[in-house]
């Protein structure tokens, strides 16, 4: 079985822009936003395999990362 990744709702871009010591605060955040428990829920969402991230989700996620100076985190 083969896993469809779509790239408009991957935020894997935006973790790379991220500057090493806020990552923790963000993925801590973004697991909240998300309402995920598992590192492995979390990385289907940032490289896309997750296909049900809804509008209200993906607003969230747009505004924490522009709060850490990051203007466009969609992408793998």
């Amino acid at each position: 079985m083969q896993t469809t990744i779509n790239t408009s709702k991957a935020f894997r871009k935006g973790l790379r822009e991220i500057k090493v010591k806020d990552a923790p605060d963000v993925r801590e955040a973004i697991f909240k936003i998300l309402g995920v428990t598992t590192k492995q829920s979390f990385s289907n969402y940032a490289n896309g395999k997750t296909v049900n991230l809804d509008v209200d989700k993906a607003r969230r996620t747009e505004a924490l990362f522009a709060t850490f100076g990051v203007s466009d985190c969609w992408g793998i």
